[in-house]
């Protein structure tokens, strides 16, 4: 009589090539060495998966899927869009910053496998920071029809803003402990969306204005008439 199938084998397939790859790097990671982690037989592994590059790529999307559900926008409450834009920026590099596996497969990618499966990594970058620039666009978007943010276009400020995340992610996968006590990511936040920070919106002010006494707000101060 046969086994039955298990139900969990395909996530704890993904769990173990998250950490194995993570530890290992995309060559030095083996089939066996995963199926290990699994506690399941290469053949159990071959059940689902047809070889490396095909678990690699599900341990990817597994991450990739599991980001955008828990960084759906929310919309404006207290504080306008502009504090929904500093609670998904913080997300962002907080959903990074703490996940050491997924952190770990980011510097995989960015240094060892750049050159490799380059059609297929090129299209999946170019979804991945498509969707974060739309994300944060509709935000700033809300947030000029709030006036809680100032954006005279919203596409360039979100390229912007993105940009200076992915780059706080790269100084932080590459020399850690250099930058771990720069790495506070609602610090982080308020620092960036400072600069389109109107203090207006939802949670009170005119539309438009700006106001120059918070410890994040850079912009001179205006001169009393």
């Amino acid at each position: 009589m046969s086994r039955p199938a298990d139900p969990t084998l395909r996530e704890r397939l993904i769990a173990a090539a998250t950490a194995e790859f993570a530890a290992s790097g995309y060559s030095g990671a083996t089939l066996d060495a995963i199926a290990a982690r699994a506690d399941v037989t290469k053949g159990g592994l071959y059940f689902h998966f047809a070889g490396k590059e095909e678990l690699f790529f599900s341990v990817l999307d597994h991450w990739r899927e599991r980001r955008r559900r828990e960084l759906q926008v929310q919309g404006p409450g207290e504080g306008g869009a502009a504090a929904a834009l500093r609670e998904f920026l913080a997300g962002y590099l907080r959903f990074h910053l703490r996940e050491p596996a997924a952190t770990h497969l980011l510097r995989v990618l960015a240094t060892e496998l750049r050159g490799r499966f380059t059609a297929r990594l090129r299209e999946d970058d170019r979804q991945e920071q498509r969707w974060f620039r739309a994300r944060v666009r509709e935000l700033l978007e809300l947030g000029v029809r709030d006036g809680s943010l100032v954006a005279e276009d919203p596409a360039s400020a979100a390229f912007v803003l993105c940009g200076a995340i992915l780059g706080i992610l790269l100084q932080w996968h590459t020399a850690a402990d250099d930058v771990e006590m720069h790495c506070d990511e609602r610090v982080l936040a308020e620092h960036l969306v400072a600069g389109y920070a109107t203090g207006g919106g939802a949670a009170g002010g005119s539309r438009g204005e700006v106001v120059g006494d918070s410890e994040f707000d850079f912009r001179p101060a205006r001169d009393s008439e």
